[in-house]
């Protein structure tokens, strides 16, 4: 029930168009891309940031910002996950 579309930039969510920032969008695309792989907040940073160097509490924020809307239960997340000691990861639904 979530999907994106690439080519619009666009979030859907149960057929609902998510307001996800460029970022957002980026991090969700990368992480559904790689589905089921951890990334490091670093790995992340480079990856979807292109920063190879950087506060590493924004990619925090952003994860928290991004299940706030896509998850049902942010403090929950089932999408999203942490890997603790790594840092995140995509789970399909």
């Amino acid at each position: 029930n979530l999907s994106l579309d690439v080519g619009a930039r666009k979030a859907t969510l149960r057929g609902r168009e998510l307001p996800l920032t460029t970022r957002e969008f980026d991090l969700l695309l990368f992480l559904m891309t790689n589905a089921g792989t951890a990334f490091s907040r670093a790995q992340l940073l480079e990856r979807v940031w292109g920063w190879d160097f950087g506060d590493q509490s924004t990619v925090t924020v952003h994860v928290r910002r991004l299940r706030e809307k896509i998850e049902p239960v942010p403090a929950k997340p089932a999408r999203i996950a942490t890997v603790w000691g790594v840092g995140y990861r995509y789970d399909r639904a």
